[in-house]
């Protein structure tokens, strides 16, 4: 069995009590200064990627940054929603971004992911189907059609390096 050491956390102030230690900082209460310390640093790493990832958008997309391409979208937000023309209802100003889906996923997709028309205005359960969906489901929503030919206008533009993370429904249409 292993024994967790027991001493002086590094930033506790002189005179505390031995503690449980893992790198040097106490793992209980009151201070829990491993898991502070532990956050802050994941936290700066976080922020750093997302900072490199903005960039390299910023990069591929004349200067434009996802915030502002989100806000430029907002402006545009129809009244009902292009699959199940339910009204997109925002409980608060914050929210709005939800009613934003890309029609080809961000995360796979940077030399696109602030083109004016990868998007579609779904409410938030068309807006998660969406997002879930298989090749085969997408097709069978009323917004496929709206989702094709926008797709149709911006697909020359994605990276060759990103083609293969298409999803089948769109991989299809490629070529014509």
């Amino acid at each position: 069995m292993i024994k967790q050491k027991v001493g002086k956390c590094v930033d506790c102030p002189d005179g505390s009590i031995d503690r449980p230690l893992i790198a040097k900082r106490c793992t209980n209460g009151p201070h829990y200064h491993y898991q502070n310390h532990n956050s802050k640093r994941y936290a700066a790493k976080s922020s750093t990627n997302n900072k490199k990832k903005e960039d390299r958008v910023k990069l591929l997309n004349d200067g434009l940054s996802p915030a502002v391409w989100f806000q430029q979208q907002i402006a545009l937000l129809p009244q009902y929603c292009e699959n199940c023309e339910q009204p997109l209802i925002a409980w608060a100003k914050w929210n709005l971004g939800a009613f934003i889906a890309h029609i080809i996923p961000k995360r796979d997709f940077e030399s696109v992911i602030v083109h004016p028309l990868n998007r579609l205005f779904l409410c938030i359960d068309c807006h998660t189907n969406y997002d879930r969906a298989t090749s085969a489901e997408i097709k069978e929503m009323k917004c496929w059609p709206v989702a094709l030919a926008r797709f149709n206008h911006f697909k020359k533009q994605i990276n060759p390096e990103e083609i293969s993370a298409l999803q089948d429904c769109f991989f299809e249409n490629l070529s014509q």
